[in-house]
């Protein structure tokens, strides 16, 4: 009887070591899927443009915006760790939130666990600015120059050909300075290979309305794809002149470049942009346009599939072509 007794109790212990290992081993897999599919740029320009395109009530549009989610090595900190960078309607100067985000197994929760950091100080802010340029300026980064926000991890679960990202219930929250009430935040999101959603969403201590998207819908970020070209503009008509910029890097996200000539510096009316766009028969695109300022349709475009690797136009007055530059 005992000696049954102990084989069932060790039958039961390998069983749980076995199943322990088995999460473990899927949760580390998981965080490396993750991770490769979560480096890169995003931006909801396709998004922000259909509704435009669909007049939808303004209301519950969304803003147009662009994440840069960059690793980097800073040892201190973790294995996986990412400075985020985020700007609004394609301006790179209009920054609105910097982060650094540090990805980890939690067991418990049989979940990949993000801890948000934040800078201490605008100061600091600037000082980290172009780190998505210049990772090397996070080396020496440690916990004590980052302010942390407990209760707003983020857990990530892989279902199916998704990551589904949660926060735990009314568990991230901050007192308000304007109204003095304590504000609850939600951050429901999703990834991708291609993709990431994200739905920021706040309301008060009495369930009133905060901040998000009022109908509910996520901010649908696509990954940009990097392109390396050129673009040229006759100086005038007849002219056998043209304005000439080469090495432009755009991405195809609604990127646009103004032309500035190679040669002498001028600083054209003329602007070049890539796009992934839906018209309204639902075909999906990528578009390669030109704009001259002060008008809002582009004199000359074209289009290709959207995982055309090049494109390009040639209107004799103007043209330009632009090739994928393939992850190393």
């Amino acid at each position: 009887m005992i000696f049954k007794r102990i084989l069932m109790t060790f039958c039961f212990l390998t069983l749980s070591f076995n199943e322990i290992y088995s999460q473990n081993n899927t949760l580390q897999a998981d965080l490396e899927e993750m991770m490769q599919w979560f480096e890169g740029e995003f931006d909801n320009f396709q998004q922000a443009w259909k509704e435009n395109e669909d007049q939808v009530d303004e209301n519950i549009r969304h803003e147009r915006i662009h994440s840069i989610f960059k690793k980097v090595d800073a040892p201190k900190l973790g294995d996986q760790v990412f400075y985020v960078k985020q700007f609004q309607n394609g301006d790179t100067t209009n920054i609105y939130r910097q982060r650094i985000y540090n990805f980890s197994i939690n067991k418990t929760e049989g979940a990949i666990q993000l801890d948000i950091f934040s800078f201490l100080t605008p100061e600091d802010g600037k000082t980290y600015a172009m780190a998505n340029h210049n990772p090397s300026l996070l080396k020496a980064i440690d916990f004590k120059d980052l302010r942390a926000s407990p209760g707003c991890e983020v857990y990530w679960k892989k279902n199916g050909d998704h990551f589904v990202g949660y926060m735990k219930d009314r568990a991230c929250h901050f007192t308000s300075r304007r109204s003095g009430k304590e504000i609850y935040i939600t951050d429901t999101l999703k990834l991708t290979e291609d993709e990431i959603w994200i739905q920021d969403e706040a309301e008060d201590a009495d369930g009133n309305y905060v901040f998000g998207n009022k109908a509910g819908i996520p901010h649908k970020l696509k990954k940009c794809r990097f392109f390396k070209g050129w673009i040229g503009i006759e100086k005038a008509p007849g002219s056998d002149e043209f304005y000439f910029m080469k090495n432009i890097i755009l991405h195809d996200q609604g990127q646009k470049v103004q032309l500035i000539d190679d040669k002498d510096g001028t600083k054209t009316k003329y602007s070049v942009e890539l796009s992934e766009v839906i018209y309204a028969s639902g075909i999906e695109v990528l578009k390669l346009a030109i704009y001259e300022d002060g008008k809002e349709k582009a004199p000359a475009y074209v289009w290709a599939n959207p995982d055309a690797k090049q494109i390009g136009i040639n209107i004799r007055t103007m043209s330009a072509g632009f090739t994928l530059i393939e992850a190393k």
